[in-house]
């Protein structure tokens, strides 16, 4: 079977990561699962209590972790695909290697990449499920869609290659276009097929809204959704005796009532709980109440 990707999203700071954490060892009961985190201000070594890197550390039994960086991204593009775009452009241009350091800083070169990342983990039959704790709202958005503007470009490439082949000295252009049309294909293709999605929200204006935002674009984009989740409600029985706190709770009760009248998908509620959410219990609490059906 297809390695099945899970990922978490949301608005910065809505708790994604202690929910992707949950999702992981949900899945890690059932198979080999692999916690990939792209969020520049993710928090697992402090979740896990260890340090975490680049390196894929294996934290618990079947749950193997790494947090993605910018520079590692970049530096497995260089490798994969560095020397051949340098031997192309120097085909019929007088440039450097220096060149290379140029296009690595275009936009959406390490968006694309780590996509590429994500292909590769799931291609290497290794894992069963990997949960992907994504980077804020933007971020994430401009990663996925950047997909169709990457295959789009490159197939207007073929059509520029065709033009001007007879440039081309020594080298065929065509060759490293279709292998990044392939790439990019089996990316839209993995996001569409295998991969399914949790919106985190707070229950606050903002988040909210930018949840069924952020909802309505994964769908229009061809990601399947398992639902919202609710993070940090107040208990009502917490709040009852202090003006500050009853008017708290009040504000997040709209809001959740709101989320669920206008949400097309299932809501998953996590309540404000005490103490520290890494400790073992609150992560069996939330995972208990995000996979309640399952």
């Amino acid at each position: 079977m297809a390695t099945k990707i899970e990922m978490f999203t949301g608005k910065g700071g809505v708790g994604k990561t202690t929910m992707s954490v949950a999702g992981a060892l949900y899945h890690s009961r059932f198979g080999r699962t692999l916690l990939i985190s792209t969020d520049p201000s993710g928090s697992l070594s402090e979740i896990f209590s260890r340090p975490l890197d680049q390196r894929v550390t294996e934290v618990d039994e079947n749950l193997e972790v790494v947090e993605l960086t910018r520079r590692l991204v970049l530096d497995l593009w260089r490798k994969k695909f560095a020397d051949e775009i340098y031997t192309v452009l120097s085909s019929f241009l007088p440039v450097g290697r220096e060149i290379i350091d140029y296009i690595e800083g275009a936009p959406g070169i390490d968006e694309e990449f780590m996509l590429d990342y994500l292909l590769t983990a799931a291609r290497s039959g290794r894992y069963e499920t990997i949960v992907w704790d994504t980077a804020p709202t933007v971020t994430t958005l401009n990663l996925l869609f950047v997909q169709r503007l990457f295959y789009s470009h490159l197939t207007q490439a073929q059509k520029v290659y065709i033009k001007v082949k007879n440039v081309f000295s020594r080298v065929d252009p065509l060759a490293l276009i279709n292998q990044w049309l392939e790439l990019t294909a089996a990316i839209i293709e993995l996001l569409k097929t295998d991969t399914r999605s949790w919106v985190v929200a707070n229950p606050e204006r903002l988040p909210v809204e930018q949840a069924l935002d952020i909802a309505a674009s994964l769908a229009d984009f061809g990601i399947g959704i398992n639902g919202f989740i609710l993070n940090k409600l107040l208990p009502g029985e917490v709040c009852a005796g202090s003006s500050f706190w009853e008017e708290k709770y009040s504000r997040q009760q709209d809001w959740r009532e709101c989320l669920r009248q206008r949400a097309a998908y299932p809501v998953r509620e996590i309540p404000d709980l005490a103490g520290e959410l890494s400790t073992p219990e609150s992560l069996a609490t939330v995972t208990s109440l995000l996979y309640q059906s399952e």
